[in-house]
């Protein structure tokens, strides 16, 4: 699958989450890619985990456009 494939499936998933939902499921991206420094850059694991990271991000970043976003 292809990170485009990837991004679109994580994109999805995380459309309701909450900013610190996502902060939070970055942080579990993040851990991972320390913990697996043994994945070459072409692996499908590494490119789901930038992918979701990238969708995470987006999120977090269309939140913060709503004034309340980090109230809730």
């Amino acid at each position: 699958m292809s990170y485009n494939n990837f991004y679109e499936i994580f994109t999805n998933k995380v459309k309701d989450y909450d900013y610190y939902t996502c902060r939070r499921a970055m942080i579990d991206c993040y851990d991972t890619l320390a913990i697996r420094k043994d994945l070459p850059t072409d692996d499908p694991y590494y490119i789901k985990l930038w992918a979701e990271i990238d969708a995470l991000r987006d999120r977090q970043m269309n939140l913060i456009k709503e004034p309340s976003c980090l109230n809730a």
